[in-house]
């Protein structure tokens, strides 16, 4: 009888030795396909357009640029010609390539920006030239240009006239 027992324990051990790494798969499994799942979630979703909107607003908070509210009539838009320009970088050859789009507070602006826009190229010209590569990179950096620019314009256009500066292109190599 005794015999019958040791056999009888040594055949549940058996058993409960080969359930253990049967549990230890199928759970290995279900948490493999739960990350699989999270990340398809995570870098597959789209965030909606109300998320969008107050991220962007979150993260241009405090730059000291003007804001359009919901509802305010948008300003009258005038892209400049493209601009290429050395960068002062002294051990480096890098240059910046980029298309700024003004938004006037009317159409009667453009035609004083077209009377001035010698001076606006070169101011712009300047401004862009003086820049490292390290200060337009950031995200800080294209912020504080755009600033600089738009401060630079409302000296020559004069306060209230120029609404905001917008990028529409920027290229630095």
């Amino acid at each position: 009888m005794a015999a019958k027992e040791k056999k009888s324990k040594d055949g549940a051990a058996e058993n409960k030795g080969k359930k253990f790494p049967l549990l230890l798969v199928i759970i290995g499994a279900v948490v493999l396909l739960a990350a699989a799942a999270g990340a398809y979630f995570f870098l597959f979703s789209t965030p909606s357009d109300e998320q969008l909107a107050n991220e962007i607003a979150k993260d241009s908070g405090g730059t000291g640029a003007p804001e359009t509210p919901v509802g305010m009539k948008v300003g009258f838009m005038m892209e400049l010609d493209p601009f290429i320009v050395n960068l002062a970088d002294p051990k480096a050859r890098h240059y910046v390539k980029t298309t700024i789009t003004l938004e006037l507070k009317d159409e009667g602006v453009k035609s004083e920006v077209e009377k001035l826009m010698p001076r606006i190229r070169n101011d712009i010209i300047f401004l862009l030239s003086s820049q490292t590569m390290e200060d337009i990179l950031t995200m800080d950096g294209k912020i504080q240009l755009r600033d600089e620019i738009i401060a630079r314009l409302n000296r020559i256009l004069g306060e209230g006239r120029l609404l905001n500066v917008y990028f529409s292109s920027l290229v630095v190599q």
